[in-house]
């Protein structure tokens, strides 16, 4: 592996070439462009795809850079000037290959106040000061907590952003240039149908429907049938060829371009205080407090956005990239950005997965994109400016198509049914290919607040809705196995608890219900080996527990503790109760637990709790004595 980025050496043979096909061929190849792919670490078949790749995303990145600026407010420049920008950066400092990042609509949807109320030159300032806040994010390592995100609310976000991507694709059938009144509230991402903008009507509707079928039909099948050729740019094509070919020369019709919605054409780069069109105020208190707030949340939606984007891209390719790297990479990305005059962005998952799609492995698609973008800023605008919108929302399309976690709705389907349907319904090995219905609630809260409100938040609740399920759950878990303790006479001399499960805020009442301070014996002993105390809740839990067998006059005493447990009771010592006494044994870690240990835990935790005087053990009963070293009787593998 490359030394900290965490992401794999490049070799030719790490993109999946043969060692044939990685060699220089004898003819028909400039012999240059073969030292200069081997220089890469690629083959040259592979930087051609590269190249192809990076071109067909820019071309579907400049219609939604256009959208996004004309959306918040802002000239269509500034989201070129804002892709160009953040797609060079990230592909330079960026923490994942082949992952395009730009101008998106999660943070045009948050700037567009911020523009009409104090202007753009706010706005810059808060890309700015945004960007500061996503390099301290990632040098603490905020992004790798989404590791933590569980399965269920990564299948919710994949559905919601791709309905999210379908819906904002309805603006391409609308006239542009018009205003209309809108008849009613509704959400951003439904704003299509209230905004009161008139849709494309009559021969022009129809022929926009047919050049989208067109793209989306191409982009789907042709990887089907053939590789070779990159299907997203195939379909843009096709679909421009119609609208001249045909549409125009034929019908003498048109539908909406690129040109229509706004000239995709500006300057190269510089600050925004050389530039005329601005008047930027001094960094003071004022600008701090007008920006500060919209600065943290589109921080944190850049990141998360691009930290899932990282991790859907991970999963498809079967590699890893640096989740830090790519934080502090967006960070710089975005304080340049709002030096310049952009709009800031993040990672953009549609065309990250056409880029991906497309078989881009490398940098070197990305680095095509950045490249393309700066070229249609400053030369080839007109050419962009004629291509039809529709065949770009074509292949959006297919981005929804390759997003959406069909599966899902299988198990949503398999998991709403009674348990009687299912058999009744359903074959015998189907019955079985179900999740719980708490992971489908949590799916379908994620996609639906995402529908709502937006991705953070979408994100947000489902964490939450999951980690309370767990918590619950967690809680039922806990039980102890019991035994007594006899002298030589037969009479109880103590009573031993063995508890399993965890003992934290969430299960310390059921932890209280399981002794019987009353008929205890005056000797009680907790053993603690294969359970685990996790926070103050549990040692506040311990100290009731003291207390109740105080007041009967009795005595508790822990042992044998995880070592986890063991730091946090032995620094909590002096918070316990007197009643409550560390074994000498159990004052210290055991030093080197036995991982069978977990596994019983695990196992036991769904068996009924034993009743008072059972034994969990193998041959051990009331003639075990005083004997505090217990023997389990571990399952044997069969032979």
């Amino acid at each position: 592996r490359a030394a900290g980025t965490g992401e794999p050496a490049s070799t030719p043979l790490d993109s999946g070439a043969s060692a044939s096909d990685s060699a220089e061929p004898a003819g028909g190849r400039c012999a240059g462009l073969g030292r200069a792919c081997g220089a890469l670490g690629m083959a040259p078949a592979d930087a051609v795809t590269e190249v192809v790749s990076g071109v067909t995303v820019a071309l579907a990145m400049v219609p939604e850079a256009v959208a996004f600026s004309l959306a918040a407010g802002l000239p269509p420049a500034v989201g070129m000037r804002s892709s160009f920008i953040i797609c060079l950066l990230t592909t330079l400092l960026g923490g994942r290959p082949a992952m395009t990042s730009g101008a998106t609509g999660s943070i045009a949807a948050l700037i567009g106040p911020i523009v009409a109320q104090s202007g753009p030159e706010y706005l810059f300032y808060a890309v700015i000061l945004m960007g500061v806040v996503q390099i301290i994010m990632g040098l603490v390592g905020v992004g790798n907590l989404v590791r933590l995100v569980p399965a269920s609310v990564e299948i919710g976000f994949a559905n919601g952003l791709a309905i999210v991507i379908g819906l904002s694709q309805l603006n391409s059938f609308k006239l542009p240039g018009r205003e209309g009144h809108a008849h009613g509230h509704a959400p951003e991402v439904f704003k299509p149908f209230v905004d009161g903008v008139p849709w494309e009507a009559g021969p022009e509707a129809a022929f926009a429907a047919v050049i989208t079928v067109l793209s989306f039909v191409i982009s789907v099948g042709l990887p089907r049938l053939t590789r070779r050729v990159p299907s997203a740019l195939t379909g843009i094509v096709v679909g421009t060829a119609f609208e001249w070919l045909v549409v125009h020369l034929i019908f003498r019709r048109h539908t909406t371009l690129v040109g229509d919605m706004g000239s995709a054409g500006g300057s190269f780069p510089v600050p925004a205080w050389c530039m005329a069109q601005y008047h930027m105020p001094a960094l003071g208190g004022q600008v701090l407090g007008k920006t500060y707030q919209l600065s943290i949340i589109m921080a944190v939606i850049g990141i998360l956005e691009s930290a899932m984007t990282l991790s859907l891209i991970d999963e498809r390719t079967k590699t890893r990239g640096n989740v830090m790297r790519e934080c502090i990479g967006q960070g710089v990305a975005n304080i340049v950005c709002g030096v310049c005059g952009g709009m800031g962005g993040c990672a953009m998952l549609g065309q990250s997965m056409v880029n991906v799609s497309a078989g881009a492995r490398h940098r070197l698609s990305t680095l095509t994109c950045s490249v393309c973008l700066l070229f249609i800023l400053l030369v080839a605008y007109p050419l962009i400016d004629v291509l039809p919108v529709a065949a770009l929302a074509g292949v959006m399309f297919n981005v929804v198509y390759q997003t959406f976690e069909w599966g899902s709705l299988k198990l949503l389907a398999v998991a709403a049914l009674p348990r009687a349907v299912r058999r009744r319904l359903l074959a015998e090995g189907k019955q079985f290919k179900k999740i719980r219905r708490t992971d489908a609630v949590v799916i379908v809260v994620v996609t639906g607040v995402t529908l709502l409100f937006d991705l953070a938040v979408g994100v947000g609740c489902g964490i939450a809705l999951a980690c309370l399920m767990h918590v619950y759950e967690s809680s039922r878990m806990i039980h102890a196995t019991s035994r007594l303790e006899h002298d030589a006479e037969g009479n109880a001399t103590a009573k031993v608890y063995d508890v399993h499960g965890v003992l934290f805020f969430g299960s310390a009442a059921s932890f209280l219900d399981l002794f019987d301070p009353e008929q205890d014996p005056p000797e009680v002993r907790v053993i603690f080996e294969t359970s685990y105390i996790g926070d103050f809740s549990a040692v506040e839990a311990l100290n009731k527990l003291g207390e109740r067998y105080g007041e009967a006059g009795k005595r508790v005493t822990l042992q044998l503790l995880h070592p986890g447990s063991s730091r946090i009771v032995d620094k909590a010592a002096n918070l316990l109760v007197k009643e409550l006494t560390l074994a000498a044994d159990g004052g210290k870690a055991l030093e080197s637990p036995r991982f069978r240990h977990h596994i019983e835990s695990y196992a036991q935790s769904f068996d009924a709790p034993a009743s008072e005087g059972a034994t969990a053990l193998a041959g051990r009963g009331p003639e075990a004595g005083g004997q505090a070293v217990r023997q389990r009787a571990v399952p044997r593998r069969p032979s």
